[in-house]
């Protein structure tokens, strides 16, 4: 069987955007949530903070009792008390009059203002105000920060510490999450040979299983090993069955159609249907995307440049759709090039690049490397596209880095 019409990368990703999938929700312990992705919308039922607050130590005021003060000319106030943090105050500000406040306390009743300590000299029952203040100054006012009814995180967000931060002012204890999509990893090959194993002539050790495993493992999926399947129908058929129960499937090795490789007949014996097998793209051109027990299936190519490849152009989109995340564009910068990038017209072509700067502009250097070499992916931060409707790029020629 030969390869099937090699499609371009957008009609891949359209394939792959097409196909139907269902994330489920859960809830998960503060503790564990970061950068799971929110199930629902986090609606606030409070304001925050409860209560008007002081941002400093110093004294609440009435503002318009300041008006005028200076070092030269201070204004006098009335002590009536005051206010510790984490106590509830019914200290009541009459004109003239002030109260002294601790930073995060809340405020007195009649209060438009806090004088920091720095602007008051203090007398027996008053103090000294040696600076004008205006309304609302040092204070943190009710709802200021979070108001009741308003939405705070969206469904679809991936939750950072800051918004941890936020759902514990709320007392979420236990926010809605989507479940951690469940990956089966299938490495394939008769070459291919176990980590602790010291390899015979004609073999190497498993690079995919690890580079992949650990790529997705930053994307918060969980990640389950299933084997490795020697060249034969047979294997790769007992090893697919023993991956039926994941929500993805990843097989490494044996995508690119030769005489030995039985990927697609044995996605086809089960049952199953390939949507795509081959596309414009370099490294990564033999990968396959096709439906095994209603559930997504790729089969990536055995280089380990051309398996990463295919995994971040293809495999992390669809991981992003099936945690329920909000889709978001790759990190990127603009660099310069060091160097001529030659490329071929009609494919799209990903080159790894270095990266430095150099007079506070960054510049990119290719790191030009063969499929199957995996130090140059430690080498490189990240990588360009060059379009397929080019032959290329020119040294100084400005251009967009991916990163890894």
């Amino acid at each position: 069987m030969e390869f099937l019409k090699s499609i371009t990368r957008k009609a891949a990703l359209e394939i792959i955007d097409a196909f139907p999938l269902n994330p489920k929700m859960e809830t998960v312990d503060i503790e564990n949530a970061l950068d799971r992705v929110l199930a629902e919308d986090i609606i606030s039922e409070e304001d925050i903070p409860p209560f008007s607050r002081s941002l400093v130590d110093g004294f609440a005021v009435k503002a318009k009792d300041t008006y005028g003060a200076k070092e030269t000319s201070p204004l006098f106030l009335t002590v009536s008390g005051r206010v510790e943090i984490g106590q509830e105050t019914d200290i009541i500000l009459d004109d003239g009059h002030c109260a002294g406040i601790s930073t995060g306390a809340m405020i007195p009743e009649g209060t438009d203002g806090i004088v920091m300590e720095e602007y008051i000299r203090r007398l027996p029952d008053a103090v000294e105000v040696t600076k004008t203040v205006h309304k609302g100054e040092n204070i943190c006012f009710r709802g200021e920060d979070i108001t009741k009814g308003n939405m705070v995180l969206k469904k679809g967000k991936k939750l950072s510490p800051f918004d941890i931060g936020i759902l514990s002012a709320l007392g979420i204890k236990n926010p809605p999450v989507f479940k951690k999509p469940e990956i089966a990893v299938i490495s394939s090959g008769d070459e291919i040979t176990a980590i602790d194993e010291i390899p015979p002539p004609g073999k190497i050790r498993d690079i995919n299983r690890y580079t992949v495993s650990n790529l997705l493992r930053k994307e918060s999926v969980n990640i389950t090993f299933v084997g490795i399947a020697r060249d034969s129908i047979d294997e790769i058929t007992e090893k697919l069955l023993s991956a039926q129960k994941y929500d993805v499937i990843l097989i490494s090795g044996g995508s690119s159609k030769g005489e030995r490789d039985y990927i697609t007949d044995a996605i086809e014996k089960l049952g199953g249907k390939i949507l795509f097998h081959g596309v414009n793209i370099k490294p990564g051109k033999p990968t396959i995307f096709g439906k095994l027990w209603d559930k997504p299936i790729f089969g990536l190519p055995g280089h380990p440049n051309s398996c990463i490849m295919a995994v971040i152009r293809f495999v992390l989109p669809l991981l992003q759709r099936l945690k329920g995340e909000l889709l978001q564009d790759s990190r990127r910068i603009k660099a310069a090039l060091t160097t001529n990038v030659p490329s071929s017209y009609g494919i799209e072509e990903y080159a790894r690049v270095s990266i430095e700067v150099v007079d506070g502009t960054y510049q990119a250097t290719p790191i030009f490397a063969k499929s199957s070499v995996i130090s140059s992916l430690a080498l490189a931060p990240g990588y360009i596209i060059i379009p397929e409707s080019t032959e290329g790029y020119e040294k100084d020629e400005e251009v967009e880095v991916y990163f890894f």
